[in-house]
C-alpha cells in the first residue's frame, strides 16, 4: 500500500505549537516572547528581566534550556528586597556553573 503524506521537519516546540495550546496547555506560551527575544540577541548580549516569581525563574529555566541547551545559555537570579526576583540571561562561558548530572 503506497500512501502519500504531508511531512515536513521542525523542532519539537514548533510542532507543538501547530497543535495548538490544547497540546501543551499554553504551559511555555507565557514565556515564548522571551525566547524568541534570545534568539535573536547577540552573543555578548543579555536580557535582563525584573518583577518575577520564583516560578518563573523555573520555567523560563526549563524552555531555555531545552530549546537552547544548557551548555549554551544561563539563567542567572536574585531574590530582590520587595521579595520579587531579578533574572539575567546571557550566554554561558564555558562550564560555568553547569551542573553534572
Amino acid at each position: 500500500m503506497d500512501a502519500d503524506f504531508q511531512m515536513e521537519v521542525k523542532d519539537r516546540d514548533e510542532a507543538e505549537r501547530e497543535l495548538g495550546a490544547g497540546g501543551g496547555r499554553g504551559r511555555t506560551s507565557r514565556y515564548e516572547p522571551i525566547a524568541q527575544k534570545w534568539s535573536e540577541v547577540g552573543k555578548d548580549e543579555s536580557i535582563v528581566l525584573a518583577d518575577l516569581e520564583k516560578n518563573d525563574i523555573q520555567n523560563l529555566r526549563n524552555l531555555l534550556y531545552r530549546r537552547f541547551g544548557k551548555e549554551n545559555v544561563i539563567v542567572r537570579s536574585a531574590k530582590q528586597d520587595d521579595d520579587t526576583f531579578k533574572a539575567v540571561i546571557r550566554s554561558r562561558e564555558g562550564n560555568e556553573y553547569l551542573r553534572d548530572e
